[in-house]
């Protein structure tokens, strides 16, 4: 009886055991992230030449200062118009990040090479899109590259939050004649290479206003320079 008894204790003790375990599994550690506040402008607002003034940041980790341990990158360069980012992140005790990123806007005010804000639409102006942050670069000389040709139409209108898995930016290659009239010189892939027909192409800049205006393949774009 005794030995019997011995045996149900320890079966009994280790399924204790076994329970105990169980309940460990599936268990996740709560991660707390440094919170990092940016301080000044989103987005920076810089000329052609310019310098670059970073305004500023305060991080905190479960109510303590953390600001000391904020790195920074930034792709910001004030000879070249265009749109850059400086990220500000923080690894917390777990080994966790939670980066925060600013837009730094170069702007070069009456130049072709330059931050516009996109206008597109179609014939029937049942598709219409505002607002959206269209690049010029000067790649060489007199020669330029728009990062999307159709003004947003299609990944800021149509097709929204589907990049990156598919690229919408009709990245297009383009030199002015003394009118102002665009010629276009060449295109990278994108996704409606096969689709989209760049011969009807009728485009201007007009030098006065500074402002883009063409049309092709159903799509109206204007282009107005980004002020300050």
């Amino acid at each position: 009886m005794k030995k019997n008894l011995i045996i149900i204790l320890s079966v009994a003790l280790t399924l204790l055991a076994v329970g105990c375990k169980k309940t460990t599994e599936g268990v996740t550690n709560v991660t707390h992230y440094v919170d990092i506040q940016l301080l000044g402008d989103n987005p920076y607002v810089s000329l052609l030449g310019g310098a670059y003034q970073e305004p500023g940041y305060t991080a905190t980790y479960m109510g303590q200062d953390y600001t000391s341990q904020v790195t920074i990158e930034s792709n910001v360069d004030t000879s070249y118009p265009g749109v850059y980012q400086v990220t500000y992140s923080a690894v917390n005790p777990d080994g966790f990040s939670f980066p925060r990123t600013r837009e730094v806007y170069v702007l070069n005010p009456g130049g072709v090479a330059n931050i516009y804000v996109g206008h597109c639409w179609n014939s029937s102006k049942s598709r219409d899109y505002n607002g959206i942050t269209i690049v010029v670069s000067e790649v060489a000389d007199g020669i330029y590259a728009i990062d999307d040709l159709c003004g947003g139409f299609y990944w800021a209108g149509v097709y929204p939050g589907y990049e990156p898995t598919y690229n919408f930016h009709a990245t297009t290659y383009f030199t002015l004649d003394d009118d102002g009239s665009m010629i276009i010189l060449d295109w990278e892939d994108w996704y409606f290479v096969n689709s989209f027909d760049y011969e009807n192409f009728v485009g201007s800049f007009d030098f006065d206003t500074c402002e883009f205006l063409y049309y092709f393949d159903g799509v109206y774009v204007n282009l107005v320079p980004f002020s300050l």
